[in-house]
């Protein structure tokens, strides 16, 4: 299994509010026929990319992909709404899509449709991407994710929805999803963790000579849509 992470930034909040109309109206019934399994959906409400919408799907592998992939493409429905769409912002509503290939690390919460708990149906959804300028530093920073920083998110109330790497690209990239029940909670959170001995004695396993082996990192706050699986 592997995941599809994507981006949908739009030319303006109109053209967010009726691409995200799209996909709950349309899209997402399209895709439950031909059998193509949405994880969530999320507009970006803290972060530089606005207004962005972001969405997760779940294939089994890359034939089921190129082929469900084609039939969407080439459905009636789907280009009838699109049609429609377009005309109701004057063109697409969509600037830019980029897209990336993820393959979920061991230690991972397998994300799906149908596993979220249900106490963050509402919550605030985190989504942190670092990179790197070796494997190995990947390697690296994922063993400590698992060894050492994963009891801590436990401990101080974080909900790591998933972990991934990329899973076709030249870039080696850790993405990895967290949830809080709200706002205050994920400050709450972040301020229980950083303020715990703990915290500062696990950098020694990930820096090296005070150096960290993350090159750079992106992140975004996101709300789940109201027909998401993560809503």
């Amino acid at each position: 299994m592997f995941y599809e992470l994507r981006h949908y930034d739009c030319h303006s909040s109109l053209a967010l509010r009726r691409l995200t109309s799209r996909f709950g109206e349309h899209t997402t019934k399209i895709w439950a026929r031909i059998g193509i399994e949405p994880v969530g959906f999320w507009p970006v409400i803290v972060g530089a990319n606005q207004p962005r919408l972001t969405y997760i799907l779940a294939w089994e592998n890359l034939a089921q992909r190129e082929t469900l992939w084609a039939e969407f493409q080439a459905d009636p429905q789907w280009k009838t709404a699109v049609a429609a769409s377009r005309a109701e912002v004057g063109g697409d509503p969509v600037r830019t899509i980029t897209s990336s290939l993820l393959s979920p690390l061991p230690f991972s919460h397998i994300a799906r449709s149908d596993n979220q708990p249900k106490r963050l149906a509402r919550g605030v959804f985190e989504l942190r991407t670092y990179k790197f300028d070796a494997s190995g530093k990947l390697n690296k920073t994922t063993d400590w994710f698992r060894d050492h920083c994963l009891p801590l998110f436990e401990a101080h109330g974080f909900f790591a929805m998933g972990f991934w790497t990329t899973y076709i690209g030249v870039s080696p990239e850790l993405t990895y999803m967290l949830v809080f029940e709200s706002l205050a909670h994920r400050e709450q959170a972040w301020a229980s963790l950083y303020t715990d001995p703990k915290w500062a004695e696990i950098q020694q396993f990930l820096y090296t000579d005070g150096v960290s082996p993350i090159l750079s990192m992106d992140t975004a706050l996101m709300k789940g849509t109201d027909f998401s699986g993560w809503s």
